[in-house]
């Protein structure tokens, strides 16, 4: 049998509309749903050689990163089944609510085409009832797109007009990623073992980007002092032309005040009035490696 993460908050309707969202582990969504609608989390699925693990249900974020850590070979991660998701979207219809799932980017897994396909199962009604969501990003930009959601449904909108408005707002969104090391990518294959060896010899440590799927590298810093420097410069730029906005650090380290060290030494994190801090799961951490930290754009 399937398990799901499953979030409930107090309530269940809003204005007459009884709503449910539904996100999948690569989102990193650990805490508390926000009040008003239930939360489901489907997880993806990871391999360590013959131990098959249910994302964030059956191992957690230290267990996935220390065996990672251990293997000489990276662990395997794959989108849920289509089934997966068909019971999600059945178990909630049953309950008489309309789901909008915000998915993974498709350029990034096929957790959305498993989605999409689970929808097409139904029948028209019921398909009538789903409303999918590419959100073009992971981990913590998904975040930033839930709450928009639900800010839009505690205001009226219907799941229509909520999906118009993220389709339109995703196209804002960009992760910025420090790595650390360029180990996990050259395991996984998406660079030579030259270009890794080089790095490593170099001290190079790569910024990324993600948007709308697509994953660049914007700029390489000999040493990660001069990453950070350029991290901080861009949340203090950032942060001047959206002084009211909520701040999503995304990273891999191994706690909280980890990340405020690492910042604090050039930008005083605690001088923001709205933070959130999101540790990448299993999806992200397989390729980010340990110890990679970024923020989220929007």
């Amino acid at each position: 049998m399937r398990i799901f993460m499953c979030l409930y908050s107090e309530k269940w309707s809003c204005r007459n509309m009884k709503l449910s969202f539904v996100l999948d582990s690569a989102s990193d969504y650990r805490i508390e749903p926000i009040t008003g609608y239930p939360l489901v989390i489907v997880p993806l699925n990871v391999q360590f050689g013959e131990d098959q693990y249910l994302d964030g249900v059956n191992i957690t974020e230290n267990e996935f990163y220390e065996r990672m850590g251990r293997e000489p070979e990276l662990p395997k991660t794959s989108q849920p089944s289509p089934h997966a998701f068909l019971e999600t979207f059945k178990t909630e219809i049953d309950k008489g609510q309309v789901v909008i799932y915000l998915g993974l980017s498709k350029n990034l897994s096929g957790t959305l085409q498993s989605a999409t396909l689970a929808k097409s199962m139904l029948d028209e009604a019921d398909q009538n009832k789903i409303f999918i969501v590419d959100t073009g990003i992971a981990s913590g930009g998904v975040h930033v797109l839930y709450e928009r959601a639900v800010q839009l449904a505690a205001e009226g909108k219907n799941p229509e007009e909520i999906c118009s408005v993220l389709n339109g707002e995703k196209k804002d969104i960009t992760a910025y990623v420090l790595l650390e090391t360029l180990e996990n990518l050259k395991k996984g294959g998406r660079i030579s073992a030259v270009q890794g060896a080089i790095a490593g010899m170099l001290n190079i440590k790569p910024l990324i980007s993600i948007h709308d799927g697509v994953v660049e590298t914007i700029g390489k810093f000999r040493g990660r002092k001069k990453g950070i420097t350029k991290l901080n410069e861009m949340i203090q730029e950032w942060r001047q032309n959206n002084p009211e906005k909520k701040l999503f650090i995304i990273h891999s380290l191994n706690s909280k005040e980890e990340v405020l060290q690492e910042f604090n030494t050039s930008l005083n994190l605690d001088t923001f009035k709205n933070i959130s801090f999101t540790r990448f799961g299993s999806t992200i951490g397989t390729y980010s490696g340990n110890n990679a930290i970024g923020f989220i754009y929007y």
